[in-house]
């Protein structure tokens, strides 16, 4: 109680104290104590070097945030950068490099931030921002130490937005930068020159602009120069290598340009009527060669001096049917020569190799070859002369679409012609909806098929019960009901052939055919109709096997008996200058030598190159062998005619 009455006088008191000091007072809390910046600071720069990179952060904007002016705002914001930059969080780091940048000027890192700001857009696909801020930076410090970087990123901009030259100019301004180690200019090299390999003309000749006065500027004149030998573009070529002679005093480029120029100059001089022919007119194949000779001597008509062959000049060489000849031959004939266009090899192997060295020369080459896929080692290689591919495509189609037939057997010989003729011939039956029922091979050096042709229709091994069931049922409704044998196995009658096909298709010469036609019907196999190849055109398969193959139907570039006006003239004019009658060869080496005359006769030509180009827009010649013309892969575009056998004479087929 004394307690509480004591409350109200101290009350008293303290008013009167209060009073007595000069009137009422208001209490104020004290303020608090000021924290020193630099702690902050400190605090968050140990959190970053102690890995606690998000503590560090929050730190880092706390301090920003309280002290935006401090002295170390501008390390704080960089760390920040520098931390999310790290942890590969670049679309957050970006934004922090590019304040800081902005907000603090003079701060000491600023040539390597603004690299690494273009790195970041790099990252980010904005090559656009990167190439512009690398360029601004290219312009602010000329030679700063981050020159190479900065040059290797304007190529990876230019790299990435698809354009060549510029990707090659960074890259050459990059290995031009001092101090590089040899393993960096080695890299270097092997990606500027890589790159000029893989490059168009277009791009080399910006490329060129760039890098003049440089290591590479040999190369990429030299590709230019490679190139416009490859396009035949003589007059840049010239320019390309004169340029390579005039860039580099290295002895290597220099005799490089040299030899190119000698080339241009080579092709330049060429005899625009100068035409070489490489025929083998000596050892196995003499005689098709001089078969083809014969008709391209026709062609040129030496025998009756009209005046058509004025400054058209005939180089003719004997290749003897050797590759390595044809190939240094033709090397002769457009450099001594100075042939326009050569015609020939017959042969695969020496064509082949004479269209490889035709190639490299630049010559037009047209080949009276069947080499597989010739044409496609470069556009000067030409070939007039019908492929396998063509001859079994005419009579598949002939045998499927007009004549109705559907199944078919094949019966080949064990060689490489044999087995590439079987499977073209089953290809194009089974594209056209046929049936191959039965395929059998022999040995080209057998004279009796009687084991193939039983296989063929199941007669050389012994029949499954079904088999023999299915072969009374049809005898018994043809009205002709026999037991074919007894199950003791005694023999009452000769099995029937089962002929399941309609045709037989055999790829192999007429000696062969000769030999295997009267085989079917000796071995109770009647009633089938042969399809053959060109190499069955021989009055002797007729003479040989004429009664077992009427009807049979074979391809043929040339038919001497066909009922044209231009074959009789060209057939009666062969007797009579050769004493001997005209073939294939013969035909095709006269429709050569005409489409070559009418080529030179019909356009404007003084290069190789213009040759080419006449050859391949010439609108044609209505040849012996059919219509002269060619595709741009440089075949012709003839097509083969069928004869068929009617009693003792092949003709045309209907």
């Amino acid at each position: 109680m004394r307690f509480k009455g004591a409350v109200p006088v101290l009350l008293i008191g303290a008013a009167l104290f209060l009073w007595g000091c000069g009137g009422p007072k208001v209490a104020v809390e004290p303020l608090p104590v000021k924290e020193d910046p630099r702690i902050l600071f400190s605090r968050a720069e140990e959190s970053f070097h102690e890995g606690r990179y998000d503590q560090a952060l929050e730190e880092y904007r706390l301090y920003l945030e309280k002290y935006p002016g401090a002295e170390q705002a501008g390390t704080a914001l960089y760390r920040m950068a520098r931390i999310n930059d790290q942890l590969s969080r670049y679309e957050t780091a970006l934004p922090l490099y590019l304040r800081l940048t902005r907000d603090f000027p003079a701060f000491s890192r600023r040539p390597d931030i603004q690299v690494r700001v273009a790195e970041l857009y790099y990252r980010l696909g904005d090559y656009d921002r990167c190439k512009s801020t690398a360029l601004e930076w290219l312009v602010k410090y000329r030679e700063d130490p981050l020159r190479k970087n900065v040059f290797l990123l304007l190529a990876g901009c230019a790299q990435a937005l698809g354009n060549i030259p510029d990707t090659a100019f960074w890259w050459i301004k990059a290995a031009g930068v001092p101090g590089l180690s040899p393993d960096e200019k080695q890299s270097l090299a092997e990606k500027i020159t890589g790159l000029i390999r893989e490059s168009t003309l277009e791009d080399l000749r910006k490329m060129a602009e760039g890098a003049e006065g440089t290591p590479f500027a040999p190369h990429i004149y030299h590709r230019l120069a490679e190139l416009f030998l490859e396009k035949r573009d003589l007059q840049n070529a010239r320019k390309a290598a004169m340029a390579l002679v005039r860039s580099t005093p290295e002895q290597s480029w220099v005799s490089l340009g040299r030899r190119i120029l000698d080339r241009v100059e080579a092709e330049l001089s060429v005899k625009p009527g100068a035409i070489g022919c490489l025929l083998p007119l000596s050892g196995p194949f003499a005689i098709y060669g001089q078969e083809v000779l014969n008709g391209i001597l026709l062609g040129m008509n030496l025998f009756n001096d009209s005046g058509e062959n004025q400054g058209i000049e005939l180089i003719i060489k004997d290749t003897a049917g050797k590759p390595e000849r044809a190939a240094s031959m033709i090397q002769d004939l457009a450099e001594r020569g100075k042939v326009i266009a050569v015609i020939g090899p017959l042969a695969s192997k020496p064509a082949l190799a004479a269209a490889g060295k035709a190639q490299e020369l630049g010559v037009p080459l047209i080949t009276l070859t069947q080499a597989d896929d010739i044409t496609s080692r470069g556009e000067m290689v030409f070939r007039n002369f019908l492929t396998p591919k063509k001859e079994v495509r005419r009579i598949v189609d002939k045998a499927v679409h007009e004549l109705g037939m559907t199944h078919f057997g094949i019966l080949y010989p064990e060689t490489p012609y044999g087995r590439v003729l079987m499977n073209l011939f089953w290809d194009r039956v089974e594209v056209l909806g046929g049936s191959i029922m039965a395929v059998e091979s022999y040995d080209p050096r057998e004279t009796d098929f009687a084991a193939q042709i039983k296989k063929m229709v199941g007669l050389y091994y012994p029949r499954p019960e079904s088999v023999k069931r299915i072969l009374r049922e049809k005898k018994a409704l043809e009205g002709n009901e026999k037991n074919m044998e007894e199950e003791d196995g005694e023999k009452k009658e000769e099995p029937e052939p089962i002929v399941d096909f309609e045709a037989v298709f055999i790829p192999d010469n007429y000696q062969q055919v000769a030999l295997i036609a009267p085989q079917f019907p000796f071995n109770n196999v009647f009633n089938i109709r042969f399809l053959g190849t060109s190499l069955w055109q021989s009055p002797e398969l007729i003479d040989q096997a004429g009664e077992y193959i009427q009807g049979a139907l074979f391809p043929t570039g040339f038919f001497p008996g066909e009922d044209d006006e231009k074959v009789e003239k060209f057939v009666t004019r062969y007797k009579t200058d050769f004493e001997a009658e005209p073939g294939i060869l013969a035909a095709t080496g006269y429709d050569t030598i005409r489409i070559v005359k009418q080529v030179l006769h019909e356009t404007p030509i003084r290069t190789r190159e213009d040759f080419r180009k006449g050859l391949l827009s010439s609108e044609g010649l209505d040849g012996l062998t059919g219509k002269i013309a060619f595709d741009p892969q440089g075949e012709v575009l003839k097509e083969p005619l069928l004869l068929t056998v009617s009693g003792k004479h092949f003709i045309v087929a209907p």
